[in-house]
């Protein structure tokens, strides 16, 4: 039997009865899948595009609500209050300005402060350690609807510094108030008459170099406070008028009465050397002696030494140098 090869087909005596053959493409078969396994008419493609679309909606929706109640959001008074809205701890009677509104002016508080804020705490605790008033903030609380409640540690003054200044070409005295911690505080909350009533400090009469809030860069002058901070319940009963360091035989602080009377103190607290009195002792042996009526003197020694006072000093103990 004779097979020949014609276009494609077998050219045989049966190949009239054979049904044509087309070539087809390898991959043809592996795209065809039952109407379109990945096309529109699967079901799960429809179910994909009903998905995005609705997606699609949702979030056109959104927008556009957003736009529209956006500036009514963000203008609800439930959220906004005014800086003279904070609410601060009392202050104590020594304090004669407003901290709050000193606060505001000084560190341009925005008009309207927002509870959304997130920073809103950080920002307020930072205007308020810088008033000069305030020795730390403990914490700042908000709370709704609209409101900011503040709790801050309040500087007390202890003393009072004698310095020289000149103004107008002449020269004049003045006195500094600070705190335990050699802290400058405002002098406009000081009237003459009242700063009299707190401990005066004598140690070179030279101004600070410093402002209010601000800790003197004498440590000196922080020595001293420690001093007056002991003594300042007692002071006026005991007619003290003033805390003097004194430099000759060995640094030493001394106490002056009204009279002129001197008593020597010794070391401030916390820095006391060998064998000396701590400074509880000294104020109870000062207390002892005034309740005795023996520490005034009229010579120029000094009455006590208060630095022996535990180690059972009498009235008669003076110091003679």
């Amino acid at each position: 039997m004779h097979y020949a090869l014609q276009s494609g087909m077998w050219n045989s005596p049966q190949a009239k009865d054979w049904p044509a053959f087309t070539r087809m493409s390898p991959l043809s078969r592996s795209t065809q899948t039952p109407s379109g396994l990945l096309g529109l008419g699967s079901p799960v493609a429809r179910q994909l595009l009903v998905c995005v679309v609705i997606v699609a909606a949702f979030a056109l929706m959104m927008i556009a609500g957003w736009n529209h109640y956006a500036d009514k959001f963000a203008s609800r008074e439930e959220f906004l209050l005014t800086p003279r809205d904070i609410l601060i701890n009392k202050q104590p009677d020594w304090i004669h300005s407003n901290v709050l509104v000193d606060t505001i002016d000084e560190q341009k508080l925005p008009e309207k402060l927002d509870l959304r804020d997130r920073d809103l705490t950080s920002k307020i605790a930072a205007a308020f350690s810088n008033h000069a008033w305030i020795r730390k903030v403990n914490k700042v609380v908000k709370q709704y609807p609209a409101k900011v409640l503040v709790d801050v540690e309040y500087r007390r003054p202890v003393a009072v510094v004698e310095v020289v200044y000149v103004e107008k070409n002449t020269q004049k005295r003045g006195l500094v108030p600070i705190d335990i911690e050699g802290t400058i505080l405002p002098d406009r909350d000081f009237s003459p008459a009242q700063a009299v009533q707190y401990p005066r400090i004598l140690v070179d009469l030279k101004t600070p170099r410093v402002g209010p809030g601000r800790k003197w860069e004498d440590p000196r002058i922080t020595d001293a406070a420690t001093i007056a901070a002991e003594l300042l319940p007692y002071w006026n009963d005991l007619k003290l008028t003033r805390i003097v360091l004194r430099e000759d035989g060995g640094s030493h602080f001394e106490l002056e009465l009204a009279d002129n009377t001197r008593i020597i103190w010794g070391s401030p607290p916390g820095k006391e050397l060998p064998q000396e009195a701590m400074a509880k002792h000294k104020v109870q042996v000062i207390l002892q002696k005034a309740a005795e009526s023996s520490l005034s003197s009229n010579e120029t020694q000094p009455s006590l030494d208060l630095r022996t006072a535990g180690r059972g000093t009498t009235a008669a103990d003076t110091v003679h140098r």
